[in-house]
């Protein structure tokens, strides 16, 4: 028990870590768009590099958030319903619903976008959307090492709810 602990204690650490981490990339995103901004409508100059940084910075802010945001439980959820359910009928329904969609879906997703990411990787892949052309290999990573994350906040939280309908108790 003191080994799942410890093993749930780091992927809970590497999860806060994150969201933690790269929140601070959202700073950097305001910088980017204040300033397309005021020049775009003060000087009548636009930046070419703007758009690209905005939608890499916006996407690995979000993607990198969802291992913190599982590992808090602040996804919506629709709780008309299943706020009114029993606690173990909650913890079954969880536990069969991440057994049958969540885990399968996100293992999927991150073989998928492991091989684009190496795929990218390989031939050096530029952005198409905007005029800038920057490199866009580094942000694709970004999607797996996320999904990564994200499946570990998932299973550090199908133990708790396991621990939880079989013991009785919280987990913590």
């Amino acid at each position: 028990m003191n080994v799942l602990r410890a093993i749930l204690k780091r992927i809970d650490f590497l999860s806060e870590w994150s969201g933690k981490s790269i929140s601070w990339l959202i700073l950097a995103l305001i910088f980017a768009l204040t300033y397309d901004t005021f020049m775009r409508y003060l000087f009548t100059r636009p930046t070419v590099w703007s758009y690209d940084i905005s939608y890499m910075l916006g996407g690995t802010v979000m993607l990198m958030g969802m291992a913190y945001a599982t590992l808090h439980r602040t996804h919506i959820r629709v709780d008309i319903l299943y706020m009114r359910l029993s606690r173990k009928t909650r913890l079954i329904i969880d536990l069969c619903f991440t057994a049958m969609f969540y885990f399968p879906l996100f293992s999927i997703l991150l073989q998928r976008s492991v091989s684009r990411a190496i795929w990218s990787f390989n031939c050096k892949e530029f952005s198409e959307v905007g005029f800038w052309r920057p490199p866009i290999y580094p942000f694709r990573w970004m999607i797996p090492v996320a999904l990564a994350l994200l499946i570990l906040a998932g299973v550090s939280w199908f133990i708790r709810d396991l621990y939880s309908l079989v013991k009785g108790k919280s987990y913590d």
